[in-house]
């Protein structure tokens, strides 16, 4: 039997994130009526207000981009990390091979990531709820996956894990 389960994440917007919005798009706004006045101003205006219309769109393209949210995809042992930028992008962070997974646990302020090992960052950004997982990947090597997993999700996980650490989750319960 097939196995295909899906869940999305949605990132949440930091100070940073709306500061940056703002700032794109006052600074889009100021040039766009600075373009539009310059070249009205060689009598243009018709070009002059292409242009603006295009530096306005650009300011919003820009500021949707902060819209981030993670798509998690288990598909029989196969697990899928993937980036959706404002709905309009897709990029494909990682994929790993569950078999593969050496640790799964909650993440808190003390656990010790390796030092070379490679991170993964595909959460929330609330700082609540963040689990990782552990894998040797096959480009990445040591790797630590960050994210938030519900319930279900965890799960579902649990059956493609090896033996060892399936044994192991149990006694932790």
């Amino acid at each position: 039997m097939d196995v295909y389960k899906e869940q999305n994440v949605v990132r949440a917007q930091t100070g940073h994130d709306r500061f940056a919005k703002v700032a794109v798009l006052i600074i889009g706004l100021i040039v766009a009526f600075a373009v539009f006045f310059l070249t009205a101003q060689f009598g243009v205006g018709g070009m002059g207000l292409l242009l603006a219309g295009g530096v306005l769109f650009g300011a919003y393209y820009i500021t949707t981009g902060f819209d981030n949210e993670y798509e998690y995809l288990l598909t029989n042992g196969e697990m899928d990390f993937d980036k959706i930028i404002a709905q309009r992008s897709r990029k494909r962070l990682i994929t790993v091979k569950l078999d593969k997974a050496t640790e799964f646990a909650e993440f808190d302020e003390s656990t010790e990531i390796d030092s070379g090992a490679s991170v993964v960052t595909a959460d929330d950004n609330t700082g609540e709820n963040i689990w990782y997982l552990r894998v040797e990947h096959k480009d990445l090597g040591d790797t630590y996956i960050l994210f938030n997993p519900n319930e279900e999700m965890r799960e579902t996980m649990m059956k493609f894990f090896p033996h060892k650490l399936q044994a192991e989750l149990r006694r932790q319960k």
